[in-house]
């Protein structure tokens, strides 16, 4: 049987690798999207398209 004490360390450290893993994918999402949105801002000279996704998101 597995000492509570090990049991215990071994639900924080999964725990902290799940926020790692959340907070790296969640990363790359927006970098993505970022990417995307100033290459559409370069290629129309404009910041049109921040002020269309703003208006999207509704913030």
């Amino acid at each position: 049987m597995i000492d509570p004490l090990n049991y215990l360390l071994i639900s924080i450290t999964t725990f902290c690798f799940g926020l790692l893993v959340s907070f790296q994918i969640s990363h790359i999402f927006y970098c993505r999207k970022l990417t995307k949105l100033a290459k559409r801002c370069v290629n129309t000279g404009t910041i049109a398209p921040v002020l269309v996704e703003l208006e999207e998101t509704g913030k």
